[in-house]
């Protein structure tokens, strides 16, 4: 317990402060590319550093999760601390655990967070900066549910409302109805569509008969369970979505036979890949030597934030890659994330006979 303390401490201190860094980093470097252009109101202002500090957690947690495991093992081999830890019997894999698990931990809360509205923190700073929801809104969806095929000019997540939709009911593979209105807002798990035209077809086309059938409906449901943001999910090009929606619209999804290669590669990079940081802190353990005189430490501590930064890159890069749908998910994310796992649990049970 004593040694969890110590070294969970020394690593714990070396996070904050690379956190801390890179967060007045990133914000001070959006404060300045958006300087013409903040609000007015100190309340807005307020809620802007908010909003791109909590976005910026995207990018600076894994980072400083991985460049505190560098800065830990370099001080601690210079220091001395690490040899005198080995000689006194504690084993590497011990003095590893404490790291392993504070990394595992905030890895695990950084995920959770992802199934939360923090994933929008992006879209709600861009909305402060430009004074609208025009980013929010999505133009031109069309959606296949059950029988029907459902058009929305227009529609904006943020105040689920949609305008001009069109519903398009088929039988066999023949026009049945044609629903049309000027707004819609989705309600109890529907969509509501208000003061609806249905032009209904004839079965048959006779002369003489009427061709359409015509009814004004002031309500009209449709799309069970397609919430504002599942549709944004499924139909637009957005750069994160929640493990919560993306989860529902996997699930509207498959119950319509369609497509899931863009909902499963959103919940693989949020709700897994996430984890290859803690166990890239067992090849940092494996390759960093018993004494200081072993290796040149500021050569060595360069290589590590190297091959850390290009290892981060790496799965980042795969998981935009399975997003915008040039690689299948199990191969862009999956296969390299259990590849690397392997890889780190084969060092971790070498790491103690290494000298």
């Amino acid at each position: 317990m004593r040694l969890f303390r110590f070294v969970g401490w020394y690593y714990f201190k070396y996070f904050l402060i690379v956190l801390l860094a890179l967060e007045l980093f990133f914000v001070g470097i959006d404060s300045l590319k958006y300087a013409d252009k903040m609000p007015d109101s100190a309340n807005m202002i307020i809620l802007f550093f908010t909003y791109d500090i909590l976005f910026a957690l995207n990018y600076t947690l894994p980072i400083s999760l991985l460049l505190a495991m560098v800065l830990f093992y370099i001080a601690f081999i210079k220091s001395n601390q690490y040899t005198a830890l080995l000689s006194i019997g504690f084993s590497k894999c011990q003095i590893l655990s404490p790291i392993f698990l504070i990394s595992l931990f905030f890895t695990a809360v950084y995920v959770g967070l992802n199934a939360t509205p923090f994933v929008y923190m992006e879209e709600k700073t861009q909305n402060l900066i430009y004074k609208d929801n025009s980013l929010s809104v999505s133009e031109h969806l069309l959606v296949k549910y059950n029988d029907d095929y459902v058009y929305f000019d227009k529609i904006n997540p943020l105040l689920q409302k949609a305008q001009n939709i069109k519903v398009f009911r088929l039988k066999d593979k023949t026009l049945e109805s044609y629903a049309e209105a000027k707004e819609a807002f989705f309600e109890d798990k529907y969509w509501i569509l208000h003061d609806t035209t249905i032009y209904e077809m004839p079965s048959s086309f006779e002369l003489g008969n009427n061709a359409l059938n015509t009814t004004r409906l002031k309500t009209f449901k449709t799309l069970k369970n397609f919430r504002p943001k599942v549709l944004d999910t499924i139909y637009q090009n957005k750069p994160a979505v929640s493990i919560t929606d993306a989860l529902l619209s996997l699930h509207a999804l498959v119950r319509q036979n369609a497509d899931t290669k863009k909902v499963r590669s959103f919940l693989y990079v949020f709700a897994i890949l996430p984890f290859f940081v803690p166990f890239l802190s067992v090849l940092i353990a494996y390759f960093s030597p018993s004494l200081a005189r072993y290796e040149n430490l500021a050569l060595l501590g360069l290589k590590f934030i190297i091959i850390t930064l290009v290892v981060w890159g790496l799965f980042f890069a795969l998981g935009k890659f399975s997003i915008s749908g040039i690689l299948i998910p199990e191969i862009g994310v999956l296969s390299p994330f259990f590849v690397f796992l392997a890889l780190s649990l084969w060092y971790f049970k070498k790491l103690n006979k290494r000298l």
